[in-house]
């Protein structure tokens, strides 16, 4: 049965197991926000029809690409730049370089602001990668 025919009770019941299901798997904890969002949003409007996997991939690869975006204007990131960190990271599972992370960045960061940056969009880099690569394969 599909979740559009149940009662709007049983429903929600179905998505919160849906919802625990993946809140205990330690890979998908980051991913957790992201589900819950189209479990909500689409979910409820799938036909038995539908092709639940393609609805899913096409709500990742968009928000992805927002994730990425969002990350290059807000931390003055080179998209170019940023993007091949990534891809070095998935190739060689390495996460980026202090100097690395500074080469991509648009701006020459002052010395005493430099460390404090680093940190920061480092952090904000590893949550990309947490989010949108690990576990989840492809690339930008």
């Amino acid at each position: 049965m599909t979740l559009s025919k149940l009662s709007p009770e049983d429903r929600a019941k179905r998505q919160k197991e849906i919802v625990d299901i993946v809140a205990g798997e330690m890979q998908l904890r980051s991913k957790k926000l992201l589900i819950q969002t189209f479990i909500d949003e689409n979910l409820p409007t799938i036909k038995p029809t539908d092709n639940v996997i393609a609805a899913f991939e096409t709500f990742w690869t968009e928000n992805k690409h927002k994730a990425f975006n969002a990350l290059c204007e807000e931390e003055q990131i080179v998209p170019g730049q940023l993007e091949k960190l990534l891809n070095d990271y998935t190739f060689a599972n390495r996460l980026p370089r202090e100097q690395e992370i500074v080469s991509a960045l648009n701006f020459k960061p002052k010395i005493l602001q430099r460390k404090s940056i680093i940190e920061r969009v480092g952090e904000k880099i590893k949550a990309f990668i947490d989010t949108f690569i690990e576990g989840m394969g492809g690339s930008v």
